[in-house]
């Protein structure tokens, strides 16, 4: 007897190919692996991250995006090449597919699933329901195949209407048509034979009477080729187009109407019978409401998607036994013994079983498709609940397929009753975060009373009307992320601080409606959305000055107001000064999940908020339950205006440092910081304030380790607002900044200045002004008693507010470094820099390689770890600490004597021996889109630079090599130690143990924009690998894997832990072909790849004995000097190609100028930007006759693109000049495209 407690392994299949992916896969893989079998798993492109995917023995990846219908000849290859002995379909795409069932059978593969003469028979309705007649299972009323609409009136008329029009070849609802009357018949007969010919390639056509009031309730056979059984029946009544949604076992209606079960389930078996049925199929009937007639519908010769409920209440493994009868069809028996397969009935259902489909759909939105991102994924689990599904945490729904997410059942012994109140208790602890689902649909159904009373008939869903509790996306404006306050500051390693640029009036707006200011809101950038509320809400705007309306009536900024139930709030654009504004709702949006510790969104990195990206058109955004409770009891409340700040900024106060010392910076350029007005650049984001101006005048040539350009230093923690000059460009770190990087900040904005940084819009100019840290620090208390005084005003105290602004400071005379500590014996100079007001950055030794200095920060590092001093976390690098503290939990100079003192605390650096792991990583040298990555930048960046076209012939000149291999052999020759994880996303940055392969480089000028995951770069004299696809400035040299996983699911990630390095890793490279590489990264992507990690002890003498060797022998001084002589050769070419770039670069924008007037004829219409901006695309041409707000081109500004529109007045007007082509830089006012009214 077989046993599904303890199931026996299969005796003839080894190896079963599972034709199918999703969930059906996942249940196929878990079987085989309970029958000890191997399975072997296929995969779309689309399907990478599937956990079929991980979870199968060996996993095939089917190229292309096609679907699982398309690929039959590639499944037998598979076949073939893994040694596939059987194949199982699932259900739905091959599965009844005639042809390629008899293709397996062929190849001497076993088909697990019916005879192909079934599925032939089975596969053509009307013949069907011959079978039916032969047998004498009650048919519909229905035709035989109708050719002609007239042949199909004629039918529905001696039937009697209401008919249904169906497709011979369809099934599932596609292929189905109702007809009322005769006029409803033409249209239905074009369109099922139409899609019939498209989606089945059978146009047949035939008629059947549609009743009502009526159930769909269907009984679950399996056979072996001469017995056919049953196990029971399920009642799949509750469709939505005709689409199966929630299924039930047993049937209430057969519970209620003795016999009848007996009936249904004899008939069933008489219909499979006939065929000399074999595996698992259902046999599907109508049954009339009102008589308890049952009428025959189809059989699907196939697993069917709910078969679970059955298996929970007849205690059968349906799949172990499709698995069984092919085992003994492989051992040449026609399949599971008779008296066996009888032994699995039962004469009753054992309690009872509900199963709920979880779609990624919107219920809102009549139930459309939403493909996207799962970002949180949580399933209940208990005794009588089972999940089945295909997703984790971070799946992406792609819409190339059906968009099911998972099949949750629970069974109850206890009856009906109980399985439902289980299964309402199972759907309110299943988190599903990100794309919209049909959860809170399923809920309600469930408890709603006619479900409690089993009326669930086919019609019941088309009239059920679900409640929802959310915000609808109408139009999302430019830019619009969800954000909350202060963000993921304390993350670090790479991850962005998040949170509002500005901090003020993000917090002002939660304070107004009554939420904690750290509750998350909308940043709206530019333009604001448009937002239809299902729920009442309590909503506040607060920042730059915005067109405010609720249902087209204007309501005030900076007040509370209360937006009804259906009605539609819409936030306008920008008009004078400022950015942002911010929207906060009563209660946030709870269902945006938590990303370490964050719901703010990163979009440049798609981290965060709704799906890791700005909001769109249709995105739904949920309400706290309590939001209309809210609403009907507040009232509305208005800030007077003299408590508003003001957003005109014309003066940022910031700190010097911390390299805005004189080593580093003559005083010449420092003055030109602050006594220049910066101009906001259009190329400016939430990463970075891109600025305008003068060049700085340095105190130095070249960067020495850091790199060849005067503004390059070794890599350090960057302090938050820091205003960092990449090369010649200056750029104010923002909130979704990198926290590490070889370039210097000469000085940092004040934390509490922040929100004007988060205000300035391109084009807008300013002065910066140093203060003193102390002022820093009023600054601050100001801005947080300026908050008090709010949440005081809007408690209904009476107090006075000062606006943010109102106190001047400054300028004051301060110094970049805090304190000097000279070196002594082996101990390395230390410099205590102030990093703004919120960091010391503890720099070791002189700018130079050095390991003793990357021992000391290690060693400083554990002291402070172990001080466990409250507020202060630190970032390591290699040669420098930046320590990140909270000023008003531990002053800047407690913290510098602490410092100071636990530096004085490390003792001689020998006999350092350190635990470390060390990894082995694949290393493809010069891949193909290393070249694609250096050819993009060459065509929309700079076409000339030292650097280019080639990086690693670069780098053979700058170090004076020989060969392009010797630059390569650096990379495979020697272990690199990781000196620092940071910069974004985990990036590790490291330095080589052997320094023969201590070589320089400098990084790019301007940055790349694009560069692939993995790839391997040098900049200075550090070593990086990129984590995904980002921006970047090292020479690239190769890829190896991305070493980020956002979700942190892959095999050496964790969710809290997202990236793969730790500090003082050693890696190794080992070189491998293209072909080889593109396999293995395919292999990580899908989660089945293990990094090779192994533990070891570093010992530290070892290391900095072999660079005193080095220091001592005279052949590697010699390289060294010739080195030097190289880069500073490359150097000069350099600085010489980037003066040229730029007078060129000027000579087209005065040339766009030059070119022609931008006066237009008396008699002309301009089209012009309204913004700083670049001209990404012009959509119309000259002869185009403009249409009433039809986008005429597509600006790119602040990392947005801003949409150009016709205005009224422009409509009809005939487009006689492109006055400003693609690529242009433009200001407010300036015409795109010039136009004529036609006479």
């Amino acid at each position: 007897m077989l046993d599904f407690k303890e199931p026996k392994p299969l005796g003839n299949i080894q190896k079963v190919l599972v034709a199918n992916r999703g969930e059906i896969a996942v249940r196929c893989i878990k079987a085989c692996r309970e029958l000890g079998v191997r399975s072997v798993a296929v995969y779309t492109d689309a399907d990478t991250t599937s956990l079929h995917v991980v979870q199968a023995d060996e996993a095939i990846p089917l190229r292309g995006e096609g679907t699982y219908t398309d690929i039959s000849d590639a499944i037998l290859d598979v076949c073939r090449s893994t040694g596939a002995d059987a194949v199982f379909p699932g259900y739905g795409f091959l599965s009844e597919n005639v042809a390629f069932a008899d293709a397996v059978a062929a190849a001497g593969i076993v088909f697990i699933g019916p005879s192909s003469a079934s599925i032939h028979a089975m596969g053509l309705k009307h013949k069907a329901r011959s079978i039916a007649e032969a047998v004498n299972v009650p048919v519909i009323p229905g035709t035989s195949l109708v050719s002609s609409t007239s042949e199909a009136i004629e039918g529905a008329k001696r039937i009697g209407f209401p008919i249904m029009v169906k497709a011979t070849g369809g099934g599932g609802g596609m292929g189905l048509h109702i007809c009322y009357d005769e006029q409803d018949i033409p249209n239905a007969f074009a369109t099922v034979e139409s899609r019939a010919r498209a989606l089945f390639k059978n146009s047949g056509v035939f008629l059947e009477k549609y009743y009502q009031c009526s159930r769909h309730i269907e009984v679950q056979v399996f056979g072996n080729g001469a017995q056919v059984v049953a196990f029971g029946e399920r009642e799949c009544s509750l469709q939505r187009r005709h689409q199966k949604v929630i299924e039930e076992c047993p049937s209430p209606f057969l519970e209620q109407n003795p016999g009848l079960r007996e009936k249904m389930l004899q008939a069933a078996v008489s219909y499979a019978s006939q065929l000399q049925y074999k595996s698992a199929g259902t046999v599907e009937f109508l049954v009339d409401d009102e008589t308890a007639d049952f009428f025959f519908l189809e059989m699907n010769t196939r697993l069917q998607v709910e078969h679970g409920v059955t298996e929970m209440c007849y205690q059968v493994d349906l799949v172990h036994l499709m698995l069984y009868q092919a085992d003994y069809e492989r051992g040449g028996q026609s399949g599971i013994p008779s008296d066996k397969l009888r032994g699995f009935q039962q004469a009753h259902p054992h309690g009872s079983a509900i199963e709920a489909r979880v779609y990624a759909e919107i219920p809102l939105l009549d139930f459309v498709p939403s493909p996207g991102l799962l970002q949180y994924v949580s399933w209940p689990q208990g005794d009588g609940v089972r999940v089945d599904t295909w997703v984790k945490c971070g799946q992406k729904i792609t819409p190339l397929y059906d968009p099911l997410i998972a099949k949750i059942m629970v069974h109850s012994p206890d009856g009906r009753a109980d399985a439902q109140r289980k299964m309402v208790a199972v759907l309110a602890k299943t988190a599903l975060q990100g794309t919209p689902t049909n959860l809170q649909f399923l809920s309600q159904v469930f408890q709603s009373e006619h479900f409690s009373q089993g009326n669930t008939l086919t019609n019941f869903l088309v009239s059920f009307q679900v409640e929802v509790c959310a915000i609808q996306i109408l139009s999302p404006g430019v830019f619009t992320t969800v954000q909350d306050y202060p963000g993921r500051t304390t993350v670090g390693h790479g991850v962005p601080p998040g949170g509002p640029m500005d901090d003020l009036s993000s917090r002002a707006a939660n304070i107004l409606v009554g939420n904690d200011p750290k509750v998350e809101f909308l940043e709206i950038t530019m333009t604001g959305p448009e937002l239809k509320f299902h729920e009442s809400a309590i909503v506040a705007v607060c920042g730059a000055q915005v067109p405010v309306t609720v249902d087209d009536v204007e309501r005030p900024m900076w007040s509370r107001i209360i937006v009804e139930r259906g009605q539609t709030l819409k936030i306008g654009s920008v008009f004078g000064d400022g950015l942002r504004a911010y929207l906060a709702v009563k209660g946030g949006f709870p269902e945006i999940p938590l990303y370490l510790g964050s719901k703010s969104t990163a979009p440049e990195l798609v981290l965060g908020g709704l799906q890791g990206r700005k909001l769109q058109a249709n995105d739904i955004l949920a309400l706290s339950p309590e939001s209309g409770a809210w609403a009907a009891g507040a009232t509305p409340f208005s800030l007077p205006p003299g408590v508003i700040p003001d957003y005109s900024v014309s003066q940022i106060y910031c700190l010097n440092g911390p390299f805005g010392s004189e080593d580093i910076l003559t005083s010449e350029g420092m003055e030109m910081i602050t006594s220049s007005r910066w101009t906001v650049s259009h190329n400016s984001s939430r990463s970075g304030v891109r600025l305008e101006g003068p060049r700085l005048k340095w105190a130095r040539t070249v960067g020495g380790g850091g790199g060849s350009h005067p503004s390059n230093v070794f890599d350090y923690g960057y302090p938050n607002g820091g205003i960092n000059w990449t090369g010649e460009y200056p750029v104010i770190f923002s909130r979704d900044r990198p926290d590490l990087g070889g370039f210097a900040c000469p000085v940092t904005i004040c934390s509490a200045e922040m929100w004007k940084v988060g205000q300035l819009k391109a084009g807008h100019t300013f002065g910066l002004q140093l203060v003193t840290f102390e002022d820093a620090l009023e600054i601050s208390r100001k801005n947080e008693g300026y908050l008090k005084s709010l949440a005081a005003l809007v408690g209904g105290e009476e107090t006075d507010v000062t606006p943010p602004g109102s106190t001047t400071f400054g300028p004051q005379k301060t110094a970049s470094t805090l304190q000097t500590t000279p070196s002594f014996g082996d101990h390395p100079r230390v410099t205590y820099r102030q990093g703004g007001d919120t960091a010391i950055i503890v720099e070791y030794g002189e700018q130079v390689a050095d390991m003793r200095n990357t021992v000391c920060v290690k060693m400083l590092k554990e002291k402070l770890v172990a001080r466990g001093l409250v507020g202060v976390r630190c970032e390591p690098n290699i040669a420098t600490l930046t320590v990140h503290y909270d000023p008003f939990q531990i002053h800047q100079s407690e913290l510098l004597r602490d410092l100071t003192k636990l530096d004085e605390s490390i003792e001689k650096i020998v006999g350092i021996k350190v635990p470390v792991r060390e990894l082995s990583l694949p290393l493809c040298v010069d891949h193909p889109t290393v070249k694609e990555a250096t050819e993009r930048y060459m065509e929309s960046m700079r076409p000339t630079a030292a650097y280019l076209p080639d990086n690693v012939e670069y780098l053979r000149k700058n170090n004076a090599l020989g060969s392009r291999r010797e630059v390569l052999d650096s990379l495979v020759k020697t272990p690199w130690l990781t000196v620092a994880v940071g910069f974004f996303v985990g990036t590790p940055v490291m330095f080589p143990l052997d320094p023969k392969y201590v070589f320089t480089g400098q990084k790019y000028n301007p940055n790349r924009v694009y560069t692939p995951s993995g790839s391997v770069g040098l900049g200075g004299s550090l070593l990086a690998i990129y984590p995904v696809t980002a921006p970047g400035g090292y020479q690239l040299m190769g890829r190896t894997l991305g070493t980020w996983d956002t979700m942190g699911t892959r095999p050496g990630f964790s969710p809290s832990r997202p990236w793969l390095f730790k500090h003082f890793d050693i890696v190794r490279f080992h070189e491998v072909s293209k072909e080889e590489f593109d396999q293995v990264e395919h292999d990580f992507e899908a989660g089945r790849y293990a990094f090779d990690i192994s533990d070891r002890v570093l010992s530290m003498d070892e290391h900095i004995a072999k660079f005193d060797a080095a220091a001592r022998d005279p052949a590697h001084q010699e390289w060294r000097r010739r080195q030097i002589a190289a880069a500073k050769e490359m150097a000069e070419l350099e600085q010489r190609l980037f003066g040229e770039w730029v007078k060129a670069k000027a000579a087209e924008v005065s040339s766009q100028k030059e070119g022609g007037s931008d006066a237009a004829p008396a008699d002309a219409l301009t089209v012009e930007s309204p913004m700083n901006a670049n001209v990404w695309k012009v959509l119309v041409k000259v002869g185009d006759v403009l249409e009433k707000k039809q986008t005429v081109a597509i600006l790119e500004a602040m990392k947005m693109e801003v949409k150009v529109v016709a205005s009224d007045a422009q409509a009809g007007a005939v487009v006689t000049k492109i006055a400003r082509t693609p690529g242009s830089i433009v200001s407010p006012g300036t015409p795109i495209v010039v136009c004529k009214k036609a006479t």
